[in-house]
């Protein structure tokens, strides 16, 4: 962690990133990133999930991919600019909402069988990154599934990389956290992790 980084990276920076540029990330052209959103989606248990949540959905993208296993599907942003062409992207996709939200300031008080929490991390301080990843626990519902993907690297605006965001909810639960894949020779870390009554886990190994 930066030691000069007393707050988590805030909405402005994103809402100015997405003013540059609709496509910042190049998540409609990269290879890398269009791989990347093809493997998590490959990921997740063939089931449909009732009430999805995802974190940080930028330009919708992969939400479009993942609205096709969801009843319900939340999707949230630190910038309303980013937003804004999320919804112009999903339109047509009438499971789908859309809201601006700060995490972990805000977070939802409903309960979601399917949480994913991508490329966002890395952007929260360790104690955001502490409460984020409690209120993602309360707010999962028993059976339901949590799933991670972080970059490895770090990039001059992430506070963390991905090892530490992964390596955080590893902490007193690594019997209940399994990784898919080797991650010595992967970008990105993949991680994800069934919850049950007590913490039982139901691991299973998609790649």
């Amino acid at each position: 962690m930066k030691p000069s980084q007393p707050e988590s990276v805030p909405s402005s920076f994103f809402d100015e990133t997405f003013r540059k540029s609709s496509d910042p990330w190049s998540y409609t052209s990269n290879f890398y990133e269009i791989s990347k959103f093809r493997t998590t989606i490959k990921c997740l248990p063939k089931v449909q999930f009732k009430n999805a949540f995802e974190i940080g959905c930028a330009i919708g993208v992969l939400t479009q991919e993942l609205a096709k296993k969801c009843d319900r599907l939340l999707s949230v942003d630190y910038s309303e600019v980013g937003l804004e062409e999320a919804r112009k992207r999903c339109a047509a996709l009438p499971q789908v909402r859309f809201e601006q939200m700060q995490i972990p300031q805000q977070f939802p008080t409903e309960k979601f069988d399917l949480i994913l929490f991508s490329e966002v991390g890395y952007y929260l301080t360790v104690p955001d990154l502490l409460t984020t990843k409690q209120k993602i626990i309360d707010q999962l519902l028993p059976g339901g599934y949590l799933l991670m993907v972080h970059f490895r690297s770090q990039v001059e605006s992430f506070i963390l990389n991905g090892d530490i965001v992964h390596d955080t909810f590893l902490q007193e639960s690594a019997q209940f956290l399994k990784h898919l894949g080797d991650p010595r020779q992967q970008k990105f870390w993949i991680d994800i992790r069934g919850y049950h009554k007590r913490y039982r886990m139901d691991l299973f190994q998609r790649l």
